[in-house]
């Protein structure tokens, strides 16, 4: 009888796979967003203007994604991490949810920490912005997997006064900080980057170890705060950088800084509570930077083309870092494509469990753990029926189709790169190895990595346009709005050379995938704004008023 209960022990462990590393618990998992960052706003992709030495770290240590992609906006890109489904699949693939707006991403729908509590007992909390609804009760983060959530509930907020106004008619102005379900006041008048770093360092303080831990940290750094007020720091954070000549892009540093230092901070909790050993981390942008229009912030991702809220690459390839000793082979860039979608399916199988639904996400690990090519072929970048654009990636070729903003965003914009360099890039390498992340890491380094090592790590995120290895013709112009075009993005990351005319059985191939993609595609969710949201109805805060009764909404620590 005893030999048979160890048969079974020892069958337990060994189909969860959690065995590898001397382990008995399924990895703890750490994702740390950030919301809008360029992908020309962090060192380890060459940029030397905004020192990010802790990210740059957790690259170096870990693995670089540089081909990681997102959907453009932020509603969808957290809809598509927590489903592994295309926006098209759940009704958010248009714009975002308002927070006047009553919906929220669909209650069919299966999240990932439900998932992870049903494979592994995992302790599921969130940090941060939520942004998926919360019109009804139903839809906020505790009903929908967490055991935890601190933060707000909807798009953004002053960085200061924690409060969200409403950029279009009829301005709706109020507070959002919730800790579970209930508003709080904790953070009144401190730096929101800051208290949603310290609550994180709480969590992982917090957590007993014999529990497996996931932890989604979703900044709000470094999206703009308000459309009239967009970029906050604080002062002396700002002084630091005094060599940029353009004021706002200045504040937008600090923003980037303070969320830099922040995930060295959360790093080192994991070092000290001594969890790192069985540990993911993943560091990702939710999409790349408004450089123009609405909540711009001076982001820049050049030399990609496009912005947040457009079809192309600045706005859907955004950088991305993961770092864990489950890693094989570690000190690298990977250059194969990885959707955000892939993640639920990707996190699953370290505990030997899979979705109970149909997702069209893909099990990536063996690309990340061992650089093995890729099983990402093919995805969507957007369809969205309303603004009637579209964008699609098939083995190397892009398809797009319409634009937003009437092409205001079709352009290559943002910060030049070169421009107005950090004096910290002149000695990189110490910048890097003196940082909080490095530090923590390095016990776990697979072998000394010296200058010239992050010297060619650097280098090979490098994206080279083809234009500096070609001139362009006259026939490689691109104006969606009038008619598809299509880019070998694999050679030509830039979309500098429209190839539809060259190549029209392929833009016929991919149209003819489109329709076939598109046929199965759900409608848009978007309903109008609600004026019984007025947070005036509701003693000055967002809450769920499709559940409420006009009054006071629970409050706590006024």
């Amino acid at each position: 009888m005893r030999l048979l209960l160890v048969v079974l022990v020892t069958l337990v462990f060994f189909q969860g796979g959690w065995t590898k590393n001397g382990s008995k618990s399924p990895p703890n998992i750490i994702i740390i967003m950030a919301d809008d960052l360029g992908s020309n706003d962090v060192c380890f992709r060459g940029s030397n203007q905004i020192p990010t030495p802790n990210i740059d770290a957790l690259g170096y240590q870990g693995v670089i994604l540089n081909r990681h992609y997102t959907p453009p906006v932020c509603t969808p890109s957290r809809a598509t991490l927590q489903t592994g489904k295309y926006p098209i699949h759940t009704g958010t693939q248009h714009l975002v949810i308002n927070s006047n707006e009553p919906w929220g991403l669909p209650l069919s729908e299966k999240i990932l920490p439900e998932y992870l509590k049903e494979c592994a007992g995992y302790k599921t909390h969130m940090v941060g912005k939520w942004h998926l609804g919360f019109a009804k009760k139903d839809y906020t983060p505790l009903e929908r997997g967490f055991d935890s959530h601190f933060g707000p509930w909807g798009p953004s907020l002053s960085y200061f006064s924690h409060r969200y106004i409403l950029p279009t008619e009829p301005f709706f102005d109020g507070y959002d900080w919730r800790r579970n379900e209930n508003v709080t006041y904790e953070p009144a008048g401190r730096y929101a980057t800051d208290v949603l770093t310290d609550e994180a360092v709480n969590v992982i303080r917090r957590h007993k170890r014999q529990d497996p831990l996931f932890l989604i940290v979703t900044h709000l750094a470094p999206h703009a705060a308000e459309d009239t007020d967009p970029l906050q720091a604080p002062k002396e954070e700002i002084r630091k950088f005094k060599y940029i000549k353009d004021p706002q892009r200045r504040t937008y540093a600090a923003m980037v800084s303070i969320l830099d230092k922040g995930i060295g901070k959360i790093v080192s909790a994991l070092r000290e509570s001594d969890i790192l050993e069985n540990s993911i981390i993943l560091f990702f942008s939710d999409n790349g930077a408004p450089s123009r229009g609405l909540y711009s912030t001076t982001g820049s991702n050049l030399p990609l083309r496009g912005q947040k809220h457009s079809p192309w690459e600045g706005g859907t390839r955004v950088p991305a870092v993961i770092w864990s000793p489950l890693i094989e082979k570690r000190h690298r860039v990977s250059e194969d494509p990885i959707y955000s979608g892939d993640w639920l399916p990707t996190l699953l199988s370290l505990c030997k469990s899979v979705p109970t639904s149909k997702i069209d996400g893909l099990n990536v690990w063996e690309t990340i753990s061992r650089g093995k090519i890729s099983p990402r072929r093919e995805f969507v970048h957007s369809i969205d029926p309303i603004f009637g654009y579209s964008s699609y990636y098939y083995n190397g070729w892009k398809y797009v189709n319409g634009s937003t903003g009437n092409g205001a965003y079709d352009g290559w914009l943002g910060v030049v790169p070169g421009a107005d360099k950090s004096p910290a890039d002149f000695s990189y390498f110490d910048t890097v190895v003196n940082s909080s992340t490095w530090k923590a890491l390095l016990p776990f380094a697979q072998r000394r990595l010296l200058t010239a090592d992050i010297q060619m790590l650097r280098k090979r995120t490098e994206i080279i346009c083809l234009s500096r290895k070609k001139s362009k013709d006259q026939n490689s112009a691109c104006d969606p709005l009038k008619a598809p075009c299509l880019f070998h993005v694999d050679s030509d990351p830039c979309e500098e050379f429209n190839m539809a005319s060259n190549f029209t059985s392929m833009v016929n191939e991919m149209q003819s995938r489109m329709r076939v993609i598109e046929a199965g595609a759900v409608p848009p969710g978007n309903v109008p704004g609600d004026p019984k949201s007025d947070p005036k109805l509701w003693n000055g805060v967002w809450t769920n008023w499709l559940d409420a009764k006009p009054g006071k909404p629970n409050l706590e620590g006024k």
